[in-house]
Parts: structure tokens; C-alpha cells; sequence
């Protein structure tokens, strides 16, 4: 009888040890905001810019085609002097190469709210063609040094 306890036991502590193996499968985090800190609001790539809205938005362009890329940004709790960092980033550049571009800008708003954009144009290549480089790009975007937001986009 003993025996037979003691191999039930053995067998549900074999089923409890490689049956409890962790796999999670989502998650989820949450953080307050500082009362009136800076933030972006909404940002989208798009086509162009008109009427200091975009216009065209997309995270498809094409190469043969499209010889800007805009990154259009919409802020709020702009009460004073900030800087803008934004960096784009080449498929033919490895992870540690500097980026493709960036370009800083200071802004401030009177009313709390501010709209800005930036954009890239295509590198001159072979035969005086500006074309981009084909594959995932990617643009990053810094507030006052910090990491704000990102966005993939596709050079097709």
C-alpha cells in the first residue's frame, strides 16, 4: 500500500512540476500622467502636408513615386520652450549606424497646443534619380531627450 502511495504521489508531483510551465500570452501596463505634462496628442506618416494637416496618410509609400515622407505630430500641454528630436531610420542601415536623418526644432505654444511636422526627402542615388531605399524604414521622436513615440513605414 505504502508503495503504491508513494508512486501516486511521485506521479502527481511529476504532472504539478511539467505541467505548470508559465506561458502568458498578453499583457498589459498603465502609468499616470503628470498633470499638463507635454504629450503628442496624435501622429500619423503621411503623403503631405496641407493646410498644416496631412494629407495622405499611409505607412505604405513607393520609391519610384513618393519623394517625401512626412511625419505630422499634434501636441498638447506646450506651455513652454521644448525641443523636438526626430530621427529616421534607412533599411540599409545597421542597428548602431547613425540615422538616415534628424533634425531638431524648439517649439512653444501660446495656447497649449501645437501641430508640427518634419519629413525627409529622397537621397539622391545613381543617375540623379532620388529614390528611396526599398524595405522597413522607421522614425523616431524625442521630447526634450526623452522617447515619445515611434513609426514603421514601408518603402515599397
Amino acid at each position: 500500500m505504502y508503495k503504491y502511495t508513494s508512486l501516486l504521489g511521485l506521479f502527481l508531483f511529476l504532472i504539478i512540476i511539467t505541467g505548470c510551465e508559465e506561458s502568458t500570452s498578453g499583457g498589459s501596463g498603465a502609468i499616470d500622467l503628470g498633470r499638463g505634462e507635454p504629450n503628442i496628442v496624435e501622429s500619423v506618416l503621411a503623403l503631405s502636408v496641407h493646410d498644416d494637416r496631412p494629407d495622405g496618410i499611409t505607412d505604405t509609400f513607393v520609391s519610384t513615386v513618393n519623394d517625401k515622407v512626412y511625419l505630422w505630430l499634434l501636441w498638447e500641454n506646450i506651455n513652454k520652450a521644448h525641443t523636438v528630436e526626430v530621427s529616421w531610420f534607412s533599411p540599409e542601415d545597421d542597428v548602431d549606424d547613425p540615422p538616415f536623418w534628424t533634425e531638431e526644432r524648439t517649439i512653444s505654444s501660446s495656447t497649449g497646443e501645437k501641430i508640427t511636422w518634419f519629413f525627409i526627402d529622397a537621397p539622391n542615388r545613381r543617375l540623379d534619380l532620388d529614390q528611396f531605399a526599398q524595405g522597413e524604414w522607421f522614425v523616431e521622436v524625442f521630447l526634450d531627450g526623452l522617447f515619445e513615440r515611434s513609426h514603421i513605414f514601408y518603402m515599397e
